[in-house]
């Protein structure tokens, strides 16, 4: 780790984007216009190659001085996505732009982790006290809130947990954790109450029991627990698994992507891509060791706590581990909000690797 940049972590992600774009190849082909998500991803891994090299260049010290303008345009996308967004899928969360559409929650979880580094980023004490941690819950909290009004459980909680993650790296004392836990639960009994869909609950039942709705909503866990299977060691091949050739897999290219690529490649090709991927995870939390500074810990460290957290998510629930949330696997699921958030924060990561030994 003595140079200036870790190619361990740029080969990882290379790779990971190969994998997904081969995967991807198979599962559009069951998919209308198949072809145009393909060439559709790869614009938009090269324009999150060229974001992530920008992100890379310029000293992420900067970005972050720049925090609160970018967090302020991201809470305007997602209120104006609320007034004026298309909905798709029970969930309000694209903006059309002619030929695309832009999904502002995906941008909003680099916005909310620079805006935290930059409550932080003059700090020396070792704890965070009340008045960080209310700071921090009113950043993490509005996006989560006008995501959940989407409704989008899935993003809502990958910002929840990356900001908490992000919060309890900085420490606090243990009365603060007991208070914490005990709102977390009120939180959590008040949102499955009020404010979870009842389509969102019936997901978390038929999670416990998928057999409740096997045409409905445990349809997708068991078709997907299918594909995972008859993968068995070696997969059946490319392009020839018989789950989503025949349609049975729902949302092939998104949700269920890993799927698709465990029934062709089976348990040698899961565990190459899980590799690669927690590879990736591991390298930005030894450069979130190595950063020089508070925020740069909180940057590469709130990337490897959002990409664990929907790397597990999003593979557990092809096999019934968690339930279906529609959460998108890195670097795999196509969309292209996703893949250049991704490819940003990567460049970022980088970034505090390579200024990691001095100041602006």
């Amino acid at each position: 780790m003595k140079g200036r940049f870790d190619f361990p972590l740029f080969l990882a992600v290379i790779l990971a984007l190969v994998l997904g774009v081969v995967t991807l190849s198979s599962a559009a082909a069951t998919v209308k216009g198949g072809d145009i998500l393909i060439s559709r991803q790869l614009i938009w891994i090269c324009v999150g190659l060229a974001l992530g090299i920008i992100a890379f260049i310029v000293n992420y010290r900067v970005w972050i001085e720049f925090a609160p303008v970018l967090y302020g345009i991201a809470m305007g996308l997602l209120i104006l996505v609320l007034l004026l967004g298309s909905t798709v899928h029970g969930s309000k969360s694209w903006l059309d732009l002619g030929p695309f559409r832009l999904q502002p929650s995906e941008p909003v979880k680099l916005t909310v982790l620079l805006m935290l580094a930059w409550l932080f980023r003059r700090d020396k004490t070792s704890h965070l006290d009340f008045r960080g941690i209310f700071k921090s819950a009113v950043v993490v909290g509005i996006p989560v809130v006008l995501i959940l009004f989407q409704p989008d459980f899935g993003t809502a909680s990958t910002i929840l947990v990356m900001g908490a993650g992000v919060v309890f790296l900085l420490g606090m004392r243990p009365r603060v954790y007991v208070i914490l836990f005990i709102l977390i639960g009120l939180v959590g009994f008040g949102s499955w109450n009020y404010m979870f869909k009842p389509y969102q609950k019936e997901r978390v039942l038929t999670f416990f029991n998928p057999e409740r709705d096997p045409l409905g909503r445990g349809y997708h866990v068991i078709q997907s627990k299918v594909a995972v299977g008859s993968g068995q060691l070696t997969g059946r091949g490319y392009q020839k698994g018989t789950q989503s050739r025949l349609k049975y897999l729902p949302e092939p290219h998104t949700d269920f992507i890993f799927a698709v690529f465990a029934e062709e490649f089976g348990f040698v090709g899961i565990a190459v891509a899980l590799a690669i991927l927690f590879l990736i995870i591991s390298r930005m939390l030894n450069i979130a060791r190595l950063a020089y500074d508070k925020p740069g810990m909180m940057i590469a460290f709130g990337v490897a706590m959002l990409l664990f957290y929907q790397i597990t998510v999003s593979t557990g629930m092809i096999v019934g581990l968690v339930p279906t949330t529609g959460i998108p696997l890195p670097f795999f699921s196509y969309g292209g909000s996703g893949i250049i958030t991704y490819l940003i924060m990567t460049g970022l990561v980088l970034n505090v690797f390579r200024n990691r030994f001095h100041r602006i």
